[in-house]
């Protein structure tokens, strides 16, 4: 087999082949080619290598992985394969932050097992998945599963951080066979139980996660008094957290107490917080404000979503536990909020998933995003087709949990008094101007009214000395609505001797050094979209609120209902879009051939590439022509237009089911900013690829 073939260029290194099978035979194939260098290489057949938790074995494309055993954990060190499951996104910063003393909010993603499609690191062509994006309601995401150490699928981590929300694993041991466990470390002694908090604090450091969930569902005849691996995770994982469970007393016997007392109270002086079992009333509600002391947020007072037991609440009364768990200064960990996606009608999950919410947010404190670049094109994470700034670009279900652009604050809000207007919005999966959703407003203005507005986020963020704006949309239907962005601002300064209300008017005339963000502003866009992009110079103020508003076409005085489409939303500092974009160096990694046997499984190929992530809210991965590695159902691509194959979220790619011929891949950069990189500045390499005939 020939290797890839790469153009020599002052971004492309010489592909990274590994020396023991790299065969140095250049070339001449034709006049054209003079300059390029082609590589021979073999495929070899042989047993795989790397533990199966890497990869899915029907398909080869990487997954995120989970350890069985005390063994698997004590070996596991950081390895090439481990790069897929790295989280690019770091968590952004919001306010209040973690460490203030409000109630907290904690969500334990429970479902059916765990490692369902969100294993699929690269995404998969799931037709219904779960999908959760209420995230400026929580502060911490706990994904939960019954393997002994639940690493989090990276699509979460990526989601949850990029909303600024923690993001923490699972350490469980249960039954007679968690006992057993447990009893092989602690007999070790010290050493032994501090191999494995070492490994769990390595783990969380090296994959970018915020920590672990303690959960001891097992009686011990040696109760661990050792603080976990707190000490070490908050020296190695800044913010990092260590939360009990509910369940082992400090005389190692299995009695859950649902509630903080002085029979579990050293393991919450032990760590960052302790998540209690379900079955309280508002009797142990009471009596935890003692031994809580000044730590009354660290207590997170479980609520099981599915009312199992003797609870209070759950399902669609979980509004109910969350009202005694606040009237008390507690937080709260909702277990198993896909309650409305495993037991309710999958053709109705988004209405069911809004209405859950909405019950709930009175007792939710909104978090405000407070830095910049802020960039979202109201992406859900999946769809039912891909399309990019307006393009469609592939057809058919995808899922990619890690794809999921920032979320608004979604609602209802009515005008005070009977008949004065409402906006009410929702995510759309049937258009898209960038992913696979769009956000829905519906609304309606009163005759005496002259607009309305949303507010669909909520910032404090330090105004720099310029700000642009940029707003994509589309009206659906007849509506005669004027839409537009306002803004509100605090005082940071001298900003108190300006109005709070800024209503800044669009660009006429984008600034031409600027054109690289502003190419398509003040335009009628493809397929109906419009885009509007606005300057605003405020010093010292703090941008608090983003709406959109509606207002009536002049003349008008009927009441008008309408119907929008938001596509995408920008907050950028002027600055930042005139710095340089770093240079996207693309190798391909060598073929890494086939898993297996002839005929059994794929060829593949790893891709990697230098780019610094902060700069990158992720990679588009193309290939051309569609000779191998496409998705389903795209066919070839014409000469010169590449086909998408997916997104990745760190420097690497897998590229699976090769077929004979010439493919070149293409690694597109998505700079945090949100315009579109020119084609001729993205990475490549090419590769000639053919089956050996014997």
């Amino acid at each position: 087999m020939e290797a890839p073939r790469v153009p020599r260029g002052p971004h492309l290194p010489a592909p990274a082949i590994p020396e023991e099978r790299r065969e140095r035979r250049p070339r001449r194939r034709t006049e054209e080619a003079q300059e390029e260098a082609v590589f021979r290489d073999v495929v070899r057949f042989a047993p795989d290598p790397l533990p199966v938790r890497y990869y899915d074995q029907d398909t080869t494309a990487p997954i995120s992985f989970y350890l069985s055993s005390l063994e698997e954990l004590l070996a596991w060190t950081p390895g090439a394969e481990d790069g897929f499951n790295v989280a690019l996104v770091p968590a952004q910063g919001r306010q209040p932050p973690l460490s203030s003393r409000r109630p907290r909010t904690l969500l334990c993603h429970d479902m059916m097992g765990g490692y369902l499609e969100d294993r699929f690191i690269q995404g998969s062509a799931a037709q219904s998945p779960y999908t959760f994006y209420h995230w400026q309601y929580i502060d911490i995401f706990v994904y939960f599963s019954h393997h002994l150490v639940t690493v989090p699928p990276v699509g979460w981590t990526n989601a949850a951080h990029r909303h600024g929300v923690r993001v923490l694993g699972t350490f469980i041991t249960e039954w007679k066979e968690g006992g057993r466990l447990c009893e092989a470390f602690l007999a070790g002694g010290d050493r032994s139980y501090q191999a494995v908090a070492d490994r769990l604090v390595l783990l969380a450091q090296f994959l970018r996660f915020d920590g672990w969930l303690i959960n001891i569902e097992n009686s011990l005849s040696r109760p661990p008094w050792g603080t976990a691996p707190l000490p070490a995770l908050h020296q190695q994982v800044p913010g990092g957290l260590v939360l009990w469970y509910d369940s082992v007393v400090s005389s190692g016997q299995l009695k859950w107490q649902d509630e903080l007392n002085e029979h579990n109270r050293v393991f919450f002086d032990s760590c960052d917080g302790i998540f209690t079992n379900y079955n309280w009333g508002e009797e142990h509600l009471e009596r935890m404000r003692g031994p809580a002391g000044e730590r009354l947020a660290d207590v997170y007072v479980g609520v099981d979503v599915f009312a199992r037991g003797n609870v209070v609440g759950g399902r669609f009364d979980t509004n109910k536990s969350l009202e005694l768990i606040r009237k008390h200064g507690l937080s709260a960990a909702l277990f198993a909020p896909g309650w409305v996606y495993e037991c309710l009608e999958k053709t109705e999950f988004f209405q069911n998933q809004d209405k859950f919410w909405s019950l709930l947010t009175r007792y939710l404190p909104t978090h405000s995003i407070c830095s910049l670049p802020f960039v979202t094109s109201f992406c859900l994470g999946l769809g039912t087709r891909r399309v990019c700034y307006g393009q469609e670009e592939a057809v058919g279900p995808w899922y990619q949990p890690g794809a999921q652009e920032p979320q608004p604050l979604f609602g209802e809000h009515r005008l005070e008094g009977p008949g004065r207007g409402w906006v009410k919005t929702h995510s759309c999966l049937a258009d898209a101007w960038n992913g696979g959703s769009s956000l829905l407003v519906r609304g309606t203005i009163p005759p005496e009214v002259g607009h309305v507005a949303v507010r669909l986020f909520s910032l404090q963020v330090p105004v720099p000395p310029k700000l642009f704006l940029s707003l994509v949309y589309k009206l659906e239907g007849t509506a005669k609505v004027r839409v537009a962005l306002e803004l509100t601002t605090g005082d940071a300064g001298s900003c108190h001797k300006r109005a709070p209300l800024h209503r800044p008017r669009p660009l006429r005339v984008p600034p031409t050094k600027l054109a690289r963000w502003a190419a398509r502003c003040g335009q009628q866009l493809g397929g109906g979209w419009v885009q509007r992009c606005y300057e605003l110079s405020l010093r010292g103020c703090l941008l608090q609120d983003l709406f959109v508003s509606f207002s009536r076409a002049p003349g008008s005085r009927e009441e008008e209902e309408f119907t929008c489409r938001l596509g995408e939303i920008q907050v950028v500092d002027a600055d930042s879009l005139l710095s340089p974009l770093p240079q996207d160096r693309l190798a391909a990694g060598g073929p890494l051939g086939r898993r297996g046997p002839p005929g059994r499984a794929p060829a593949q190929l790893y891709l990697h590439w230098s780019y610094p992530l902060p700069h990158a809210r992720c990679f588009r991965i193309h290939c051309r022509p569609g000779t191998g590695g496409g998705p389903p159902g795209t066919g070839p691509p014409g000469p010169e237009k590449p086909a998408l194959l997916g997104l990745a979220f760190a420097n690497q790619y897998r590229v699976v089911d090769l077929a004979d011929g010439r493919v070149e891949f293409l690694v597109e950069p998505v700079p945090r900013e949100g315009f579109l990189v020119p084609q001729a500045e993205w990475g490549r390499a090419a590769l000639l690829y053919a089956m050996p005939s014997t």
